[in-house]
């Protein structure tokens, strides 16, 4: 072996020693718990033989079958309630047959109930619920080629949403105003009220297709084989297509072991989920990371499992807020303690975490005006000046949910010039 031949094995070897390192470190990276409802995401996998249906928790945790059908059940997503899950299947009354239908079924997996009826010759598949459940978008070929449906959670008023180009993977935009979509090969966003009304968001190629909304609709994460070596890898830009990102750059050089697709984001928008291959590891497995790429954690193992999707989760909804006492008096200089009761709901957590997080006045004051004693308990100081309309204390009070989603409210408490009035 001569120098140069020597200098090139050791650059090699170089470079798979640092692949290996890097992946030491991205599956050890202690990411933290992810938050989020039980169950709140679903995936498909093989473990058991044939595909079938599983939920898990955010963290990896709690993997239950749903599903038991000897046919190919796949790419599951969960209604916004977390009620139903939607779901592609090539089963026929426990047959097995050549093209896949929408199904829906309970939460709990009872309840199956097929939404779609097409000739063997076609296919749909990949459903997608609306941020409000009322629909699911999903992609069919019954008009010859694949376009996006649209059709109720009851099996009704199914309707073709495009008609230009071949279109899939559906994903609906938080405000459920819009469809991403792969169009052809480059992913487009559409108004669902008129499908042909498009804007395109990439160019560059080959394939750029699975787009999936962050929860605050301003960024887009998609799978593309753009780089060299056309590898499938996630990617992020923003919700107008600038600054496209690779996020899962090929960081070992052997051939097939290395891809990253149909990503999902988290509630809160800082992880995203992905179906990833990954030297050593058998098969696709469900990873997830923070969303600048960092933190890639493997949460599977059994079996080939893939195309996870996350339950959307919304804020709490406050309905009530009342201050306990609302009026101070007499304004004897004294600190009085005040109690907030909230009244909160929240489909996705039973009981949302609510708490005081600020006090302000309206007028300004010497000393301590209040002190924060517990969660939704203060003491205000009973005090105004001796003119004006009096003292009104303002409290602002934030409710989060299990998936560190939160909704904010403000409630106030008078010291009034005159009880009088």
């Amino acid at each position: 072996m001569n120098a140069e031949e020597t200098m090139k094995m050791n650059r090699t070897l170089a470079i798979r020693l640092l692949a290996v390192v890097l992946l030491a470190l991205f599956w050890t990276a202690g990411a933290r718990a992810q938050s989020g409802p039980p169950s709140s995401v679903a995936f498909h996998s093989n473990r058991d033989g044939n595909n079938n249906i599983y939920v898990m928790n955010p963290d990896g945790s709690g993997q239950v079958r749903l599903t038991s059908d000897p046919g190919n059940d796949q790419r599951a997503d969960i209604s916004p309630d977390g009620s139903r899950i939607a779901f592609a299947s090539n089963r026929s009354s426990g047959v097995v047959t050549s093209h896949f239908e929408i199904f829906v079924m309970n939460a709990d997996g009872s309840d199956v109930r097929q939404l779609t009826d097409t000739p063997t010759s076609f296919t749909n598949t990949w459903p997608r619920w609306s941020p409000n459940g009322e629909w699911i978008a999903f992609q069919s070929t019954v008009s010859g080629t694949s376009q996006v449906h649209a059709i109720r959670p009851d099996g009704t008023e199914l309707s073709q949403v495009t008609s230009t180009g071949v279109n899939q993977f559906p994903a609906w935009s938080p405000d459920g105003t819009r469809l991403a979509v792969r169009r052809d090969a480059d992913i487009y966003v559409i108004d669902v009220a008129g499908g042909s009304d498009s804007v395109r968001l990439t160019s560059v190629g080959p394939i750029n297709q699975m787009p999936s909304w962050s929860p605050d609709g301003t960024r887009i994460a998609f799978m593309s084989t753009r780089e060299p070596g056309n590898y499938p890898s996630v990617f992020l830009m923003n919700a107008d297509g600038t600054g496209q990102t690779n996020l899962t750059p090929k960081l070992d050089m052997g051939t097939g072991t290395w891809t990253s697709r149909a990503p999902a984001w988290s509630p809160n928008g800082e992880y995203i989920y992905f179906t990833g291959l990954r030297p050593g590891v058998a098969g696709e497995q469900i990873y997830v990371m923070r969303a600048d790429g960092s933190e890639q954690t493997r949460l599977v193992a059994a079996g080939v499992n893939a195309e996870a999707s996350v339950r959307h989760v919304r804020p709490p909804a406050i309905t009530t807020v009342t201050a306990t006492p609302n009026v101070l008096w007499p304004p004897n200089n004294q600190m009085l303690p005040v109690s907030v009761e909230v009244g909160v709901l929240d489909a996705s957590d039973a009981a949302p975490t609510c708490r005081i997080t600020g006090v302000t006045s309206n007028e300004s004051i010497a000393g301590t005006g209040w002190q924060v004693i517990g969660p939704l308990t203060v003491d205000l100081l009973a005090q105004r000046f001796g003119w004006g309309e009096g003292r009104i204390y303002t409290m602002t009070v934030v409710c989060t949910n299990s998936s560190e989603l939160s909704s904010t409210v403000t409630v106030g408490v008078s010291v009034p010039q005159d009880r009088r009035k």
